[in-house]
Formats: C-alpha cells, sequence, structure tokens
C-alpha cells in the first residue's frame, strides 16, 4: 500500500528532545482531519480496531501513575493534539460534571483542539475561529482552576497559560500562525 499522507518521522519540523512521563508509543502518525486517515473509523488509521479503555474512577492525588493522563501529556508535548484530547476524553468523561478535574481536563483538550484547529487552518483559513473560541473556552477552564491551586495535577497552571496566551495571541488577532516546536509544552512539577 502506497500512503498520500505524512507519518511522524515525515514532520521533523516538530521533533524535540523534551522528558516523557508515559511509557506508551506514539501512533505512526498525527492526527490532521482532511490530511490522514480516521485513527479509529478508517481501515487504515492507526487506532483502528483498538478497544477503548473504558476509565471508571480514579483519583487527582494519584496523578502521577495515571498512565492515561500522563500519555495525553506525552501526545500533546510531541504534537499528538487529537490524540492527547482522546486521551484526556475518557478520564474527563469518568469524573464528575463541573468538578475541578473535570474543568482541568476539559480546559486541557480544549488547548490541544485549538492548536490542532491552528495547523487545519493552514488548509482551511476558517478553522482559525475553531481555534479561537477553543483557546479562549480552554483559558477561562484552567483560569477557574488556578484561583484555586496554582499547580495542578502537577501543572504550574500559571507558567503554562502564560507561555500558551503568548502562543496563541497572534491567533486571537485573527493570524494564521506554524505549529511547530515553538508550541509550549506541559512541564510536570514532579
Amino acid at each position: 500500500m502506497i500512503r498520500m499522507y505524512p507519518l511522524a518521522i515525515d514532520e521533523p519540523i516538530f521533533l524535540r528532545k523534551i522528558k516523557r512521563y508515559s511509557r506508551e508509543e506514539f501512533p505512526i502518525y498525527r492526527y490532521v482531519p482532511g490530511i490522514h486517515p480516521h485513527p479509529m473509523r478508517d481501515k487504515e488509521g492507526h487506532s483502528f480496531g483498538i478497544e477503548e479503555n473504558e476509565i471508571e474512577k480514579w483519583s487527582v492525588e494519584n496523578w502521577k501513575d495515571n498512565q492515561e493522563y500522563l500519555y495525553g501529556i506525552d501526545l500533546y508535548n510531541n504534537h499528538y493534539y487529537w490524540e492527547s484530547h482522546e486521551a484526556w476524553e475518557g478520564l474527563w468523561r469518568a469524573v464528575k460534571p463541573h468538578s475541578k478535574p473535570h474543568k482541568f481536563l476539559q480546559g486541557l483538550i480544549k488547548l490541544s483542539a485549538s492548536v490542532l484547529k491552528i495547523r487545519m487552518a493552514k488548509q482551511v483559513p476558517m478553522d482559525i475561529v475553531g481555534a479561537q473560541r477553543l483557546a479562549k473556552s480552554g483559558f477561562e477552564l484552567l483560569e477557574s482552576i488556578k484561583n484555586d491551586d496554582e499547580i495542578y495535577m502537577g501543572v504550574n497552571l500559571k507558567s503554562h497559560l502564560e507561555k500558551m496566551k503568548r502562543y496563541l495571541e497572534p491567533v486571537l488577532k485573527d493570524m494564521i500562525i506554524e505549529v511547530d516546536k515553538e508550541v509550549p509544552i506541559i512541564k510536570l512539577n514532579e
């Protein structure tokens, strides 16, 4: 079979040496709608036929041992924005709506989706509107947590939000920017 889309190894713009928090391997490509086969629905997708883990309960206090959470961080830090969203979504669904962990994960998911939308805007410029909406909503959710806890589940919210706001500032002014190694990573305070 001849592939017609970029694989992770074909994207040197995203390569950076950063600390890993999980033991999971990365998918063969970073899913971008309109460019790659859908990871779960398409037979050529990198996760086709793999059962999703149903997460029933987890504890904020044990975040250091939560492989789904840590894998989501690793995926995000390595530009797998759709995949990080998927990793965190199961955790998000398993907690009480409107609780701190719910808002925190939803904020991370929205910021990750925002960066994915920026990447998509290179092909479809109107996706910048979605990126703006997701970024604003993600910021609001994480700001609401930061007011109570500066560090939450290992993330220094003040520092991360400042970096993300600087990075996304041009997007909020209707500019389409490069998604590359300059996207702020999430560093965990262990």
